[in-house]
C-alpha cells in the first residue's frame, strides 16, 4: 500500500501520519464530506470505514481506479489501484463523539494501512 488518505470538508490526513493522533471538530447535524482513498497494492485492496466498532461502509459512494504503469525495465509494468469512497453529505450525530472514525485498506498478505481521526461532536445551538 502506498497510502491510505481521509478528507474531511477540506482537511486531509495521510496514513504516513498516523502514529499522531488526529481530531476534528463537528457540528451535530450540519452535513460534512467525507472521503477515503487507498492507493497501491494489487490486488486492488479492499477498503472499510468504520467509527468505533460500526461499519459504515455501505453509506460510501465508490469508484475505483486502475492505471496500467510502465516501469523502469524493458517490457515492465505494473497496475496501480486507487480506491475511492465518499460520503459528500455525511451527517454528525452526538452518538459519535469522541469515536474515532478509521478508514482501513487491506491487501490479502499485507499488513492492513489505516488512518484514523476522533470525532468531537459539538450540540448544534439555535
Amino acid at each position: 500500500m502506498e497510502s491510505v488518505v481521509i478528507t474531511l470538508n477540506n482537511s486531509t490526513w495521510i496514513s504516513s501520519d498516523a502514529n499522531k493522533q488526529h481530531h476534528v471538530e463537528l457540528v451535530e447535524g450540519i452535513p460534512v464530506f467525507i472521503s477515503c482513498t487507498a492507493t497501491g497494492g494489487y490486488p486492488a485492496p479492499h477498503v472499510t470505514i468504520r467509527i468505533g466498532g460500526n461499519d459504515i461502509t455501505h453509506t460510501f459512494e465508490a469508484a475505483v481506479n486502475q492505471t496500467l504503469l510502465r516501469g523502469n525495465g524493458r517490457g515492465l509494468r505494473y497496475i496501480k489501484n486507487e480506491i475511492h469512497l465518499r460520503a459528500p453529505r455525511y451527517v454528525p450525530q452526538l452518538n459519535v463523539n469522541e469515536q474515532v472514525l478509521y478508514c482501513l485498506a487491506e491487501v490479502t498478505g499485507l499488513q492492513v494501512a489505516v488512518q484514523q481521526i476522533q470525532l468531537v461532536i459539538y450540540c448544534k445551538f439555535f
